[in-house]
Order: C-alpha cells, then sequence, then structure tokens
C-alpha cells in the first residue's frame, strides 16, 4: 500500500477521531495542544468584516487562497477584505503593519500567514486582545496567539514529495533550498521528507541545505553554487514555491535536464508546464484553495462559540505526469 492511500485511510479515521471529540466536547488535539473553548460568559463578537492578509501575492497560491476565501466569507454575508506586500520577496514587516491597519479599521477576524511565528506574536495578541478572530495560515501554534491554524501537515508533504522521487530516483543525492530555519512548516516539511527516506529509500540522502531568507532573487546564485560544490546532487527541492524556476534554470544551464530531476511545492500554471516539458518531475498540491475556505469556516465556527482544534489540516497530493490532473 503507498503511503498516500495509508495517509488517506489516516485522514478519514482522523476525520471520525475529531467528530467524536467534538460531540463528546473535547478539542483536536495538535502537537499535544488542545484549542481552548471560548469563555461562555464572554460576548461573542458578530463578524461584519474579516480580512485575509495575503504574504506574497506575487506567488499564485496564495492568490488562491484570497480567491476561495472570499467566496466562503461572501456565502456568509460578510464583506471581504484582501491586502498585501508589495515586491518580489516576503515582506513580514510589511504584512506585520498591516495586520496592525486591519485591527485599527475596525475588522472582525483575520486570517494571517505568521511567516517566523515570534514575530507575529506581538500582532496577533494585540488583535485577539481586541476581541478579533485569528486564524494563522501554515504557521504558528497556539502559544503565538492565534486560535487555529489552517493548512497543510508540513511532514505529511514532505513525505509524500520523498515518496514521488523516490519511485524516480531511490538512491537521489538532494539539495534542498528552504525559506530559513526559523520557518516552521519548512522545517517540519524537511523533516517529513528525510524521515520517510530514512525508511523506505536508505541510499536517498540530503546533501545540501541552504536558505533564501525570504528573498527568491538568491536562489540562482545559491542553486548554482550548491551544484558546483555537490556535483553528485541528483535532485534539487526548492521548498519555496518562487526558487521553483531557479532550479529549473540551473539545470538547464549545465546541461543536467534528465539527470537532475527538480521536485517542489504546488501546482501551478507554470509548475504544470514544467511537469509537462519533463523539466519538473513533480509537486506536492497543499490545498490552497481548501485553506481559504476553511480559514472561513473556523471564524464561523469561533463566532458561534464553538471549539476548533488547534490545527485544521488541508488535503496534500504529489502530482507528476502519472497523476497530472485536468485544468
Amino acid at each position: 500500500m503507498s503511503f498516500i492511500t495509508t495517509r488517506r485511510i489516516a485522514a478519514t479515521a482522523a476525520a471520525a477521531a475529531t467528530l467524536t471529540l467534538a460531540l463528546s466536547g473535547c478539542g483536536a488535539l495538535s502537537g499535544g495542544s488542545i484549542a481552548a473553548s471560548p469563555d461562555a460568559s464572554a460576548t461573542l463578537r458578530e463578524v461584519k468584516t474579516i480580512t485575509y492578509v495575503n504574504p506574497a501575492p506575487f506567488y499564485p497560491a496564495f492568490d488562491d487562497v484570497g480567491r476561495c476565501f472570499q467566496e466562503a466569507a461572501e456565502k456568509n454575508g460578510w464583506k471581504a477584505v484582501e491586502v498585501g506586500t508589495s515586491g518580489s520577496a516576503v515582506d513580514n514587516q510589511g504584512a506585520i503593519d498591516l495586520i496592525s491597519q486591519a485591527i485599527a479599521n475596525g475588522t472582525d477576524a483575520l486570517v494571517v500567514f505568521p511567516t517566523i511565528p515570534e514575530l507575529f506574536t506581538p500582532v496577533i495578541k494585540q488583535a485577539r486582545d481586541a476581541g478579533i478572530y485569528v486564524v494563522a495560515q501554515n504557521a504558528g501554534d497556539p502559544s503565538t496567539g492565534q486560535q487555529t491554524q489552517v493548512g497543510t501537515d508540513a511532514k505529511e508533504l514532505g513525505a509524500l514529495i520523498a515518496e514521488g522521487l523516490g519511485k524516480t530516483d531511490p538512491n537521489a543525492q538532494v539539495g534542498i533550498l528552504s525559506g530559513s530555519a526559523s520557518t516552521t512548516p519548512h522545517v517540519q516539511e524537511i523533516e517529513g521528507f528525510t524521515e520517510y527516506a530514512k525508511e523506505h529509500f536508505p541510499g536517498m540522502t540530503v546533501v545540501a541545505s541552504d536558505y533564501t531568507n525570504g528573498d527568491p532573487t538568491k536562489a540562482p546564485e545559491l542553486f548554482s553554487n550548491m551544484l558546483t560544490a555537490h556535483p553528485d546532487i541528483t535532485a534539487l527541492f526548492p521548498i519555496e514555491g518562487t526558487s521553483v524556476a531557479a532550479a529549473i534554470t540551473a539545470v538547464k544551464e549545465r546541461g543536467l535536464t534528465g539527470k537532475v530531476n527538480v521536485v517542489a511545492n504546488d501546482l501551478t500554471d507554470d509548475h504544470r508546464a514544467s511537469i509537462e516539458d519533463g523539466t519538473l518531475l513533480g509537486v506536492g498540491e497543499q490545498g490552497w484553495c481548501e485553506a481559504g475556505t476553511k480559514s472561513v469556516e473556523a471564524v464561523k465556527s469561533l463566532s458561534e462559540g464553538e471549539t476548533v482544534p488547534a490545527f485544521i489540516p488541508t488535503t496534500s497530493t504529489f502530482y507528476d505526469l502519472s497523476n497530472l490532473p485536468a485544468k
């Protein structure tokens, strides 16, 4: 039985367990934490406006979140506001400033992406002190202030990508480029990748690892340096979607297409085209639209006084040429 099939069976069981917990008045577990029930004596805030702070509007996946966020919010009769930073790199301070502005503007709920959780903790707690519901996307934990986290099970995603790569190159020598050592989902994704590889593909090894620190313009040089320092590399794994093109280009420029595979995250239109032309082996799709929808659903539950899990996962799937879905 493949890992993907096993995880789907596990996900079904987890969903049943979550329902059982909900019916018994308990929240779902996430890393040993339970989301606290709202104070029964507190007045629940009516949601009229909900704001999504897009961490990187230049990247299509975050636009998918925004599109589905807006559709879900409008179904509830809420005003959906999307704001985002400018430029071609993740701007943490810019995102924090936008959250502060949304608080000042009187939003009733926030959907945010705390890329480096500890940086966002003060402003998230400020929002909570103001009675604003806060749902985090793909990062953070309850200690950083938000009421729940919606997004990828990063360890599962890393394992799916290791499984997909291993079918083609079970002895892959891998170079990984991620955001930073403080980017929680990236750290977890690498853990999932390496743990799955160790168990199922003993010959698969991560031989190089580096960081863009949120600046995708650094990726071309970092990949070039990686391939020079480690000529034994047979696969590149850019965790940030904004670094995928740089990985593909680095492989092409050295005449290594077909010899060095590239695996990545997110089934964007560009990534689909690269899978079809053979320059990208496959991607782990994270369910970004689902993340937008489930974030709104979480706010609705909170506004109705319901307990929500500390972590609400989206569906992850590895796609390559063998199972690429129709557009």
